[in-house]
């Protein structure tokens, strides 16, 4: 990571942690509010406790994707956060990927990754084309081999967002065919520790998780090559050590 980009990632960091640090409420009214919390959680934990699904959101919404948006510029030019892709596709690999969606969603089959792609890929067309739009969370053009495109989401998703996270890829793969793209589900932390204990259902029954998943490390590595999430461990360090010692 180049010494520019860590210091711009460590001064977003800095800056959405400083703007949420502050609690509206006294200790006293966050006991009043969850009072059998207090029996698990002393006094500074309430505060993390009030403050936790406000940061989850705004996190989601606002940081992960613009640290992310911050290192994949460290090595590419053409990054883009909510990129809009709008191609023609026939009607019939449309039909096939709405098919194979639905059938995941309903637990008609499994995911398969390389299976699906051969469904998709082989379908005659009809010569009828229809038009397809698809907004990718983070958008990186000139990745290699070919064009990334990753839908960056909490790891733990309701059915809703695994399925059309899924469409998406899907359709990306489809409309980009010929440049050899690739498309991911990208979580930016794990909560289950480690990729073999993640346990999300949703998840799992959408996505082929081998070939279709990025979760915690491997998304920040992917985006900024081996050793990013190290640094980026190091930089979350410094920001700790500064909001603690001012």
């Amino acid at each position: 990571m180049k010494n520019s980009t860590r210091r711009e990632v460590k001064e977003v960091i800095m800056n959405f942690a400083q703007k949420r640090r502050k609690v509206p409420y006294t200790i006293e009214e966050l006991k009043r509010a969850f009072p059998f919390h207090t029996i698990f959680f002393p006094d500074e934990a309430l505060i993390s406790f009030k403050q936790q699904r406000g940061l989850v959101t705004s996190m989601g919404m606002t940081l992960y994707p613009k640290v992310a948006t911050i290192i994949a510029k460290d090595r590419y030019d053409r990054v883009h956060r909510d990129h809009e892709i709008i191609r023609e596709l026939d009607v019939a690999k449309v039909s096939v990927i709405d098919k194979i969606v639905n059938d995941l969603r309903e637990g008609r089959r499994r995911p398969d990754f390389d299976r699906e792609m051969q469904e998709i890929l082989t379908t005659r067309n009809r010569g009828k084309t229809q038009t397809v739009r698809v907004i990718a969370d983070l958008f990186v053009g000139d990745f290699k081999p070919g064009p990334l495109f990753l839908e960056i989401k909490s790891p733990r998703p309701n059915l809703d967002v695994c399925a059309e996270s899924k469409k998406k890829m899907l359709f990306f793969r489809a409309l980009l065919a010929d440049k050899n793209p690739e498309a991911f589900f990208a979580f930016p932390y794990n909560p289950f520790i480690y990729r073999e204990e993640y346990r999300h259902n949703f998840t799992k029954q959408i996505m082929d998780m081998d070939k279709e998943v990025l979760i915690g490390e491997e998304m920040w590595n992917k985006l900024g090559g081996k050793d990013t999430y190290g640094e980026l461990l190091s930089i979350i360090e410094e920001v700790r050590r500064g909001l603690k010692h001012p």
